[in-house]
């Protein structure tokens, strides 16, 4: 079963904008385009993006 996307929430088409808007605990992802960015908690990330390819951008802490 593939990941549901909308479950990330809003998604940023801007890195900038992304990296801006997230807290110290959250961090951006991307697919392989690198059209659109999210911010989501580690848990998010590892609980089903990672599966289907989402690559970390901007790390926590960063």
């Amino acid at each position: 079963m593939a990941f549901d996307v909308s479950l990330l929430g809003m998604g940023y088409f801007s890195l900038d904008a992304a990296a801006v808007d997230k807290s110290p605990s959250e961090m951006v992802i991307t697919d392989d385009k690198k059209e659109t960015y999210y911010i989501v908690s580690r848990e998010v990330y590892e609980d089903g993006p990672q599966q289907e390819g989402y690559k970390i951008i901007v790390n926590e802490g960063e």
